[in-house]
């Protein structure tokens, strides 16, 4: 289904300039998630996100390796804002440099068609047993991040929304541990910089995408769903990586400073949406040349000539026209 004209626009509006209005929705009162619905009838669809994800009841399934080209290209600049519903952040690169990704349960409606990356963004709780939006087991986490990639099928995100596979979203869960992450520190002391609403910071030495995600790119869980703020429009692939991003207790206390409208921006995330017929699937990891099963793997792409560089804890492979070459 495609969005109507208005939801494209509104949606557009959040994702690319944080400029939407303090009317259009909210996480509490009357414009809380119960009653989006009233404004955007797909807040009300049967296919919606979050959920929760009910580990006994996953589906095993042997997806294509997943691709990650350019996650490694230093972008020209990152950008923060503070949009009154969640951090905004858009990273820009040089031309043919934008990070894509391709493959795993991407391919599920056309194989070979690369996702190209649109904004990252994140959901957190005002503390730390709640703030994730997707749950496993029924637990959350204490903040999630949603990587948003494009099908590059489609011109532009808008054109993207709503259609079979036209989005996806990669989700992150954060765990608190005892350390600074290195890869957050100046991100998160941005964070004061833009304490209220429809303020904005850069980065002075940006980094590139893969360093603000896990390191175990191959164990996820996937399903089809939808944004998980308006328009909730449906037919987004979700993949949420089983692995939590680790995140001091410093580190995420600084994301519960920011404020909205005179009030703390937190717990801005969408209660969890009946599953209904719909099926989850967990990545079921190929065995290695060694007969083993790899325990964390990284497929990296050099665009340039071709090659799919997989590392994993155990050994290195390189993946050339479906071909694997052991190490020596």
């Amino acid at each position: 289904m495609k969005c109507s004209p208005a939801n494209c626009v509104a949606l557009t509006l959040l994702l690319t300039c944080g400029a939407v209005t303090a009317q259009d929705f909210g996480y509490e009162g009357q414009h809380g998630p119960e009653h989006w619905g009233e404004d955007y009838k797909r807040c009300s669809g049967k296919h919606q996100s979050p959920i929760n994800i009910d580990v006994v009841n996953v589906v095993e399934k042997q997806f294509p390796t997943l691709e990650f080209i350019n996650f490694d290209e230093k972008p020209k600049g990152i950008r923060l804002t503070n949009n009154g519903h969640t951090v905004l952040v858009k990273m820009d690169f040089e031309p043919g440099k934008t990070p894509r990704v391709r493959g795993g349960p991407l391919d599920a409606r056309s194989a070979n068609t690369d996702y190209q990356f649109e904004q990252f963004h994140f959901h957190w709780g005002a503390n730390n047993t709640v703030g994730s939006e997707d749950l496993i087991n029924n637990q959350s986490y204490p903040a999630e991040l949603h990587v948003v990639m494009r099908s590059l099928q489609y011109k532009d995100f808008a054109s993207a929304l709503g259609q079979d596979h036209g989005v996806a979203v990669m989700a992150f869960f954060f765990r608190v541990k005892g350390n600074d992450n290195p890869n957050y520190n100046e991100f998160t002391h941005l964070l004061s910089s833009i304490a209220t609403k429809d303020k904005s910071a850069n980065f002075v030495a940006p980094l590139p995408l893969e360093k603000f995600l896990t390191s175990d790119l191959v164990n996820y869980y996937t399903y089809v769903g939808s944004l998980t703020t308006p328009p909730c429009s449906e037919e987004v692939v979700w993949i949420d990586f089983s692995n939590p991003i680790d995140i001091s207790e410093d580190q995420i206390e600084r994301f519960r400073h920011l404020t909205a409208n005179d009030q703390h921006l937190m717990n801005n995330f969408r209660p969890i949406q009946p599953l209904n017929d719909r099926t989850v699937y967990q990545n079921l990891l190929p065995m290695t040349p060694y007969g083993e099963m790899p325990m964390s793997s990284i497929p990296f792409v050099d665009a340039a000539n071709g090659v799919v560089e997989v590392t994993t804890s155990s050994a290195a492979f390189l993946h050339v026209d479906s071909a694997t070459i052991a190490p020596p």
